[in-house]
């Protein structure tokens, strides 16, 4: 063997050394499966609410228009009178902390709006109430569930008598297995 074929040959086994040694040390990555699914509401299709999020009164979905937090799409509640909301059934951990998040927005004379978790059966779990909110603002609950597994996200307002509305957006939740990460759906 020449020095020339010895030198190669020992760059070739550095070169093949470093590559084994990137590939052991990399570490696989864990992956938490969201039980919100679709909270940027970028996957709604069509003006109207759809799977995965269940409408409550006058509802819909604006799509490219400008309105939302981030993205192109943003959920809308408007009416003159009733309840009108949004809700997503999840699946979570029993006896488990957690902490939901959305952006809202809402005209100047909302002073009767609700965001947070209800029971399986829609009853008020933990909720917190907002008032006229001029621009998107984050609302945050934490909550610690019980020992159900089946729970419904939702945002709404009671609309007293005259036209009034709310934007939401980018709704998140994080806590349950892997509380060190934020729990959103991949978009692919």
């Amino acid at each position: 063997m020449t020095s020339k074929q010895f030198s190669i040959s020992k760059i070739a086994v550095f070169i093949t050394t470093l590559i084994t040694l990137s590939f052991c040390s990399t570490e696989a990555q864990a992956s938490c499966a969201s039980p919100l699914d679709g909270g940027n509401f970028e996957g709604q299709t069509s003006k109207r609410v759809s799977s995965p999020w269940i409408g409550e009164g006058r509802v819909g979905i604006d799509r490219g228009l400008g309105y939302s937090n981030f993205g192109k799409n943003n959920a809308w509640m408007r009416n003159a009178s009733g309840w009108n909301g949004i809700r997503q059934r999840v699946r979570l951990q029993p006896n488990t902390q957690y902490k939901l998040t959305a952006y809202v927005r809402t005209s100047g004379n909302v002073t009767d709006g609700y965001f947070g978790v209800r029971d399986a059966r829609q009853k008020v779990f933990s909720e917190i109430k907002f008032g006229s909110l001029p621009r998107y603002t984050p609302l945050t609950l934490s909550f610690r569930t019980d020992s159900k597994t089946e729970y419904n996200i939702f945002t709404g307002f009671w609309a007293l008598g005259q036209d009034s509305w709310v934007q939401v957006d980018d709704y998140r939740l994080t806590g349950g297995s892997c509380e060190d990460v934020e729990l959103v759906p991949a978009t692919n």
